[in-house]
């Protein structure tokens, strides 16, 4: 296990952060009986070590759907649940060779903005400032087959129970067919996975459904007063107040209805390809290009 490679801290009653910071974000959450860590990240460290430091109860793994930042530590876990898909956690190699090359490129962008967040910005935070890649990063490109659980299915509506505790499954396709979001029914913490972020949101790939994404960001929107905060997936803030969750509909719906007043730049994304970002005042979208 490499030293430091998450970095944890405490973000409400009984639930923690564990992020790899610059690139995904876990959470674990724990009720009277048993937990569940939301997400079990990349795989490139070990995750369940980290997760025994906070918590002595049973554990079970909730994925918010299953891209390989996702799902890298399921086999390290005994059950796993997740929505139904037609998606694998089998091993793509490209997919992870080109996301090594974009941890390499944020490490070295990091570096360069350091000293320029010291003197004027003061952004940077434990959560989200890039750790060195550890030793052997490069077996994890090709780790072989894929190990751990089968996923249990869940479906929309279903009550994951924690003991004093409950979380309810919230189907939010978008971001991918199977994606889903957890509400915390004690504390109204929302567990968002891809379906809301505050850096660039994913709606590029082929998968993607920018409709549905629209009536899944419209749906937590209007869940928003019975949320206390929302814990997100990835980028440099990985909480956000609840008023967030109207922002993101709002671009959604923007988008979805063709708004020719939306603004958009050419970007890349995490993965080297070139795609089109459209710009709000509260967050931004990445959409494919059009040919």
């Amino acid at each position: 296990m490499s030293p430091g490679w998450f970095h944890v801290r405490p973000v409400a009653r009984g639930v923690w952060l564990l992020a790899e910071p610059s690139h995904v974000n876990s959470w674990l959450v724990a009720g009277d009986d048993r937990a569940v860590l939301v997400d079990s990240g990349l795989g490139i460290v070990p995750i369940r070590p980290v997760v025994e430091t906070l918590c002595a109860l049973p554990v079970d793994v909730v994925n918010t759907h299953r891209h390989l930042d996702h799902v890298g530590g399921n086999g390290e876990f005994p059950r796993v649940s997740a929505f139904p898909s037609a998606t694998t956690t089998g091993v793509d190699r490209a997919e992870r060779a080109s996301y090594l090359s974009w941890m390499r490129e944020v490490l070295a962008a990091a570096a360069a903005y350091r000293p320029l967040d010291d003197r004027y910005f003061h952004l940077l935070s434990a959560d989200s400032d890039p750790r060195p890649l550890p030793d052997g990063i490069e077996r994890w490109v090709d780790p072989g087959p894929p190990s751990g659980p089968e996923p249990s299915p869940l479906r929309d509506g279903d009550v994951v129970e924690l003991g004093g505790r409950t979380l309810t499954v919230l189907h939010t396709p978008g971001h991918s067919p199977d994606s889903i979001c957890l509400l915390d029914d004690r504390d109204g913490v929302l567990f968002a996975g891809d379906t809301v972020n505050t850096g660039p949101v994913y709606a590029q790939a082929a998968e993607c459904d920018l409709a549905a994404f629209a009536r899944s960001t419209a749906r937590l929107a209007a869940l928003a007063s019975d949320v206390s905060l929302v814990a997100m997936a990835h980028f440099g803030r990985g909480v956000a107040e609840p008023a967030y969750l109207h922002e993101i509909a709002s671009a959604f719906h923007r988008l979805a209805s063709g708004d020719p007043t939306v603004s958009y730049r050419p970007a890349r994304d995490c993965e080297g390809d070139e795609v089109r970002e459209a710009v709000f005042d509260a967050c931004s979208v990445y959409l494919p290009v059009v040919e």
